[in-house]
């Protein structure tokens, strides 16, 4: 099963032996935000018989005169972060000039300069800042690259053995971080505080602590069994975009039926991947809220009347979910899914590499000479990028005089 860096590798190679204009630059680090910690790694797909210069200014000079794709795939976007790192990469331009806003969408992305328009791979769909990223030039590129990553981290757990434990709880549930875009998962918490005190819980039973942030990426063997139905904290909940993670295959290799606290339309986006949720066997309506507060409502409603059973409604219940429970675990499993999820990480870059080279002759210059021209026209200077910018025009002509024309005549001050 392919590793993020390995699909990263992967999609090196495919760029390169199919000839296609994008240097594709993934973060140092998991869960990084910050745009100057981008990194090509050290693949050999990339200007190997040009010994006389570095590999470095090699990639610089092909992000310069093509393009790049930023792997932003693991995380939900945060155009917060992008706009401060485009800010202070203006700053350093023009220190006093207090025209530079968070908001600006002109200098979105400043870093992402290229003749060719900026490719973003994203694994999050019906999000405004994905939107946003387009309408400064940007082409999403959508993939579920959690479900990659679930996929090496549960293989272990395919021999996990179903036992059946009498005394299992009603609920559980894993909860490791409250900061940043989960600080709603504190309400969730003082729910189970006031209301549901006998979930399965360990950050408040003191129950296998591991705070690590790999936490996710294992399973306690003998979980399974302590509880029957895993209630799943998203990474993101106040949202309008649909983001899912490797936390909603948890109860799926567990052989547990789940509850989602998610953005909306989570389940049906699982739905599209060929997995099953529980509408059948109760309220799943939630799911099409948009409002955030009504949506955590529901779910809290809906645990509490699930949790209000008598003994003998509530194992019909889980009985009623055994079929959906095989079949959501056979499916992930299976060859049919990771062949879906291959091909849309073809296919859907194939889409992404025909838009980028649409634009090519539709916005003549891309992102590099646009925005090194706004530069010019806001701060009266060109902003100290190294950009070259004759060896850009000159790669332009060698692909079309009428885009080298084009550029030459809408950025002639740059020039000068």
């Amino acid at each position: 099963m392919l590793t993020p860096n390995q699909i990263y590798d992967y999609l090196r190679y495919y760029c390169y032996s199919n000839e296609k204009n994008v240097v594709v630059l993934h973060f140092k680090d998991l869960g990084t935000k910050n745009l100057y910690d981008l990194i090509h790694s050290a693949t050999p797909y990339i200007a190997d018989d040009l010994q006389q210069h570095s590999r470095q200014h090699i990639i610089a000079e092909k992000i310069e005169t093509n393009g790049m794709m930023v792997m932003y795939d693991q995380e939900p976007i945060d155009i917060g972060a992008y706009c401060i790192t485009s800010k202070e990469f203006l700053k350093k331009i023009n220190p006093n000039d207090n025209r530079i806003k968070l908001n600006d969408n002109n200098f979105l992305l400043q870093r992402s300069q290229g003749i060719y328009n900026p490719i973003i791979a994203v694994s999050e769909i019906n999000s405004n800042d994905v939107k946003q990223l387009s309408d400064n030039f940007h082409i999403p590129y959508h993939f579920w690259s959690n479900a990659f990553l679930s996929r090496s981290w549960y293989t272990p757990y395919e021999i996990l053995e179903n036992k059946f434990n009498p005394t299992a709880k009603r609920f559980g549930c894993y909860i490791r971080d409250t900061s940043g875009t989960r600080t709603y998962r504190e309400r969730i918490l003082n729910f189970f505080k006031q209301e549901l005190p006998e979930v399965f819980c360990p950050i408040l039973n003191n129950i296998n602590i591991n705070l690590s942030s790999d936490l996710s990426a294992s399973i306690p063997w003998t979980d399974h069994n302590k509880f029957h139905i895993q209630i799943v904290p998203e990474t993101i909940f106040d949202t309008e975009k649909t983001h899912l993670t490797e936390k909603v295959f948890k109860p799926i290799v567990m052989n547990q039926p789940f509850i989602l606290f998610a953005g909306p339309n989570s389940l049906e986006y699982m739905k599209s991947y060929g997995f099953k949720t529980f509408d059948s066997v109760w309220d799943e309506s939630y799911d099409k809220e948009t409002d955030s507060q009504i949506r955590f409502n529901k779910v809290i409603e809906l645990i509490k009347k699930i949790n209000s059973l008598p003994n003998k409604e509530f194992n019909d219940v889980i009985s009623k979910c055994q079929h959906i429970i095989k079949h959501n675990r056979e499916h992930f499993y299976s060859d049919k899914f990771y062949k879906h999820l291959k091909n849309e990480l073809v296919s859907n870059l194939e889409t992404a590499l025909e838009i980028q080279e649409e634009q090519f002759y539709t916005m003549p210059g891309g992102t590099l000479f646009y925005y090194d021209n706004l530069c010019l026209e806001k701060f009266g200077k060109l902003p100290n990028n190294g950009v070259d910018h004759k060896r850009a025009l000159e790669y332009a002509y060698s692909k079309s005089k009428q885009v080298g024309d084009a550029i030459l005549k809408q950025y002639s001050k740059l020039f000068n």
